[in-house]
C-alpha cells in the first residue's frame, strides 16, 4: 500500500476566479506548517494567539490530556458545570446517595504555580458545612521496592472544614505546584450547589506546546568537559522538563562518582520556545514528587540535589557575528549550599521582554568534588508573560500549480495595527525529491530490507514523502506591498510560501485574512541569459553582451519588451536576433533600460543585447525581464541563466572584477600643489577614487598628517560603499586654522568586508 506524504503537504492548486491559487479559507490556513498554539485559525483569519497572565487554570483543563473531571461519586452528569467557568451552572451530590459518595476530583491537565483555590456556592443554596479540601501536585503512589504504582494519586495537602457558612472559600496555596483537587463532604447538606472551583495561578505557561511550535529542549550533561565526557540526553530525557508533570524529572548521578574529579563540570539546559514571546517570568520547579522516598543509591529522594549556583540567560533569537546566538544574563543565584537541598522551586523576574531561548548553566560537581547523588534535578520549566507573539512564522505546503506557469504577482489582506507588521517570502521549483518511508502492519517505521522480508499480512504501509528538489530557488526577499511582482525565478510548476507576523508592541498583533497568487501560461516556457565578458577592470566603462535565449511552444503567449537592469546602471547599444539588428524603441528607467521590439517575440530565438556598464563591485548582477505589451505590466517573467550560447563560457548572468584585494583604484588629485590664499586658484585640492567591492557601508578615512606621521587634518570618516568617491580639502587642520607651508602625507584607509587597504600621496601646501 503506497501513501503519499509531503513534508510540506502539496497541494494542486486549483485555478479560482481566472488563474488564481487562493488561500483564503480556515481548511487552506490549516494546511500551512503551523506552529502549534502559538497561532489562532478562526473563521478564515490567521492570527497570533495571546498569552494571558492572571487566568483561571480550570477553565481550561480540559485542553490538556486527562484535563477535567477526573473522578466524580454522585450525579456525573452535571460535573462539568463545576469546571465550566459559569457562575450559573452548577454541581450537587444526590441528596439520596449516601455521604460516602459526596466528592468529585478535578485534574487541571498540568501542573501550575497556583495563587490561590476558591470554591463558589450558589448564592440561593447553602454551603457544605462539613467537608475537605485535599490537593496534589500528581505525586503516584510507591511500592516498597521503590517502582511506582501505575493509576494511583497521593493528596500531599489537606484542609479540613467545620461549621462552614461561607459561600466563597479562599486556599493561599503561595504558588506551589498543583495539579488535583478533591472536594470529599464529611456529612451531608442539604440544598447545596457548588457553582465553580476556580485556581488562580500565574497565566498560561509558554514552555507547554513547545515541541507543537517546532521548539526545543536540550540538556547537556558535564557540558565543559575537555576529556570527551559531554552528553545531549536524548529528546525523550529533555522533554520532561516541559511536559507538564511534575512527577517526571531530569537529574544525573555523576558518571564520576564521587569524591574529587579530574575537572569541574558544568550542566546546561537550553530551551527553545518555538517563537519569540514576550515573557517576564521564569520558574524552575525541583519537586521530588516522581522520585521514590524509599533509599537506594541515587534513587531516593535524600540523594537529589539541585543547583549549588546558576547564571539564567535569555536570548530573542538574533545572532552573533560567529552565528552563534546572542545571549544576555538575566539572572544568577548566588553559591550557597542551602540551595541544594532547602530551595525545591527557583524563580527569575524581569521586566517584559521578547525571547525566544532560555539558558540555564549550573555546577554538577562543587569544584571537583563531585555531588554524591542525583545533580540538578528538576522536574518542570514554567515559562509566563503576556500579550501576543512578537513573532510568528508559517510555511505553506507545496502548491502544484499542474503544469510550468509563470505567477505575476502576489496579493494579501492583512490587518496590521500599529506596531505590527506582515512578511511573505517565496521560493520555486520544478523538482521533488521523493523518499520512501517503510511500515509494518502496526504502522512501526521498518527498514526497506527488513520490509521486504515480511510477508504481506505483516506489511504496512510505504509513504512517499516529497520534498523540494535541487532546482528550487532560495527564498525571495520579504514582498513589500501587496500586488507586488512576483520576487521568485519563473515560470515554474511548484511554489511555496512562507509567512511571518511581527509585533513590537505586546497587545497589538497583526492578522491574515488570505494570499492570493496570480499565475498564467508562462510568455516563454524557458530561459537562459549569459553576459560575455564575464570579467571586467573596475571603474572604466566597458562593453558587454547579454545572450537570451528563449523555448517558445504552442502555450507560451510571447513578449515584446526586454528590459535588462543593474545596480550598476546599463546603457544600451543594440539588439540583434539571428545576426540581425532588431528595429526597437529604448527606454531608459532606473539602473538600466527596457527594449521595446517593433515585431514580438512568438518562436524559440537568440536575442543579443550589447550594452555598457562601469563595475565598482565584484560579481555585479544584471537581470533582465520579460514583457508582453497586451497585458499587465505585473505579468513579468524573469529570465534565468544558463546556456544561452554554446560558442561562449559564461554561463552567468554576473561580472566578476579582478581576483585581487585591490579596495580602491585610480586615486587622482586635482594638483599636487595646494594654495589656500584666497585667490581662487587650487584653494581647495580636490580628490577621487573609485572605490571597490565594498558591499555595505564601511568606514573610508581620509586624513592629511605631517612627515612624522602625526594627524594634522581629517577629511572624513564617513561609510560609503563601492562607487566613484569625490571629495575637497580647503587646506584647513583640525582645529579649522590654514596648515603651515610644507610637504604632507594625504592617506585613504579603506576597511572593507574582509581585508583593509590604504594608499597614500604625497602634497605640498605654498603660499
Amino acid at each position: 500500500m503506497y501513501r503519499a506524504i509531503f513534508l510540506s503537504t502539496l497541494i494542486l492548486a486549483v485555478p479560482l476566479a481566472g488563474d488564481q491559487l487562493r488561500i483564503t479559507s480556515s481548511s487552506d490556513w490549516r494546511e500551512w506548517q503551523l506552529p502549534g498554539d502559538a497561532v489562532d485559525v478562526d473563521d478564515g483569519t490567521l492570527k497570533p494567539s495571546f498569552v494571558r497572565r492572571d487566568i483561571n487554570a480550570v477553565t481550561n483543563a480540559r485542553d490538556f490530556q486527562k484535563g477535567g473531571i477526573r473522578k466524580v461519586g454522585s450525579n456525573p452528569s452535571d460535573a462539568l458545570n463545576l469546571i465550566d467557568g459559569d457562575y450559573q451552572t452548577s454541581w450537587s451530590p444526590n441528596p439520596t446517595d449516601t455521604i460516602e459518595d459526596w466528592w468529585i476530583e478535578v485534574d487541571l491537565g498540568r501542573v501550575v504555580s497556583a495563587h490561590k483555590i476558591e470554591l463558589h456556592f450558589a448564592a440561593d443554596s447553602t454551603p457544605l458545612e462539613f467537608f475537605k479540601i485535599l490537593t496534589s501536585d500528581g505525586e503516584p503512589f510507591f511500592s516498597n521496592a521503590n517502582s511506582v504504582l501505575p493509576g494511583t494519586l497521593r493528596y500531599n495537602k489537606r484542609w479540613r472544614y467545620s461549621f462552614n457558612a461561607e459561600y466563597v472559600l479562599e486556599i493561599d496555596y503561595e504558588l506551589n505546584p498543583l495539579k488535583n483537587i478533591r472536594i470529599e463532604a464529611d456529612l451531608p447538606t442539604e440544598d447545596v450547589r457548588l457553582t465553580e472551583i476556580v485556581v488562580r495561578s500565574i497565566g498560561d505557561n509558554i514552555s507547554l506546546g513547545i515541541w507543537d511550535r517546532g521548539g526545543s529542549v536540550e540538556i547537556i550533561s558535564e557540558a565543559t568537559s575537555t576529556i570527551g565526557r559531554t552528553l545531549v540526553e536524548s529528546t525523550g530525557i529533555s522533554s520532561t522538563l516541559v511536559d507538564g508533570d511534575i512527577t517526571t524529572y531530569w537529574g544525573t548521578v555523576h558518571r564520576g562518582g564521587s569524591g574529587t574529579q579530574p575537572e569541574q563540570q558544568i550542566g546546561e539546559f537550553e530551551i527553545d520556545l518555538g517563537a519569540l514571546y514576550w515573557v517576564d517570568r521564569v520558574r524552575m520547579l525541583g519537586d521530588d514528587s516522581g522520585i521514590a522516598p524509599g533509599k537506594g543509591s541515587g534513587r531516593h529522594r535524600a540523594g537529589v540535589f539541585n543547583y549549588l549556583w546558576y547564571r539564567f540567560f535569555t536570548s530573542d533569537g538574533s545572532k552573533a557575528p560567529d552565528g552563534s546566538l546572542n545571549w544576555e544574563l538575566m539572572g544568577e543565584l548566588p553559591s550557597n549550599p542551602r540551595n541544594l537541598k532547602d530551595i525545591r522551586h527557583f524563580q527569575e523576574l524581569f521586566p517584559l521582554r521578547k525571547v525566544r531561548h532560555v539558558r540555564l548553566i549550573f555546577p554538577m560537581s562543587n569544584g571537583f568534588e563531585a555531588f554524591n547523588g542525583r545533580v540538578g534535578t528538576t522536574a518542570e520549566w514554567q515559562i509566563f508573560g503576556e500579550g501576543y507573539p512578537a513573532e510568528v512564522t508559517m510555511g505553506s505546503p507545496i502548491y502544484d500549480l499542474g503544469s510550468v506557469q509563470h505567477v505575476s504577482a502576489i496579493d494579501w489582506t492583512a490587518d496590521t495595527p500599529v506596531a505590527t507588521l506582515v512578511e511573505i517570502r517565496s521560493r520555486t521549483g520544478n523538482l521533488l525529491d521523493e523518499q520512501y518511508i517503510f511500515q509494518d502492519k502496526n504502522g512501526k517505521q521498518v527498514t526497506e530490507k527488513k520490509y521486504a522480508k515480511l510477508i504481506p499480512s505483516f506489511k504496512g504501509a510505504i509513504d512517499t514523502i516529497r520534498t523540494p528538489g535541487a532546482d528550487w530557488s532560495n527564498w525571495s526577499r520579504a514582498y513589500e506591498t501587496s500586488g507586488q511582482v512576483f520576487l521568485s525565478p519563473g515560470p515554474r510548476r511548484y511554489v511555496q510560501l512562507d509567512a511571518r507576523i511581527l509585533s513590537e508592541a505586546p497587545y497589538n498583533a497583526a492578522t491574515f485574512d488570505d494570499i492570493i497568487l496570480e499565475f498564467n501560461n508562462p510568455l516563454a516556457q524557458a530561459t537562459a541569459a549569459e553576459v560575455f565578458p564575464n570579467q571586467a577592470p573596475p571603474g572604466k566603462m566597458s562593453q558587454f553582451t547579454y545572450y537570451l535565449r528563449s523555448d517558445i511552444d504552442a502555450s507560451s503567449r510571447g513578449f515584446d519588451q526586454i528590459q535588462l537592469t543593474s545596480t550598476a546602471g546599463t546603457r544600451f547599444r543594440a539588439v540583434r536576433s539571428a545576426g540581425e539588428t532588431l528595429t526597437a524603441t529604448v527606454e531608459e528607467i532606473e539602473h538600466g533600460f527596457k527594449i521595446h521590439l517593433d515585431t514580438p517575440v512568438q518562436r524559440s530565438t537568440l536575442v543579443e543585447i550589447d550594452f555598457e556598464s562601469t563595475l565598482y563591485f565584484n560579481q555585479t548582477r544584471f537581470d533582465a525581464f520579460l514583457f508582453n505589451s497586451g497585458l499587465s505590466e505585473t505579468v513579468r517573467q524573469p529570465v534565468d541563466s544558463g546556456d544561452a550560447e554554446t560558442a561562449i563560457s559564461s554561463n552567468q548572468v554576473f561580472v566578476s572584477l579582478p581576483n585581487n584585494q585591490q579596495l580602491f583604484s585610480d586615486l587622482s588629485l586635482s594638483s599636487p600643489v595646494l594654495t589656500p590664499n584666497g585667490d581662487g586658484i587650487s584653494d581647495h585640492l580636490q580628490i577621487e577614487f573609485d572605490l571597490l567591492k565594498v558591499l555595505s557601508p564601511r568606514p573610508v578615512v581620509i586624513g592629511v598628517y605631517d612627515l612624522s606621521g602625526r594627524q594634522i587634518a581629517l577629511i572624513s570618516d564617513a561609510a560609503a560603499t563601492a562607487s566613484r568617491q569625490r571629495l575637497a580639502w580647503d587646506g584647513r587642520d583640525t582645529q579649522g586654522r590654514t596648515v603651515a607651508p610644507g610637504v604632507y602625507i594625504l592617506r585613504i584607509s579603506v576597511e572593507g568586508d574582509a581585508l583593509t587597504r590604504s594608499e597614500s600621496r604625497l602634497i605640498s601646501v605654498a603660499y
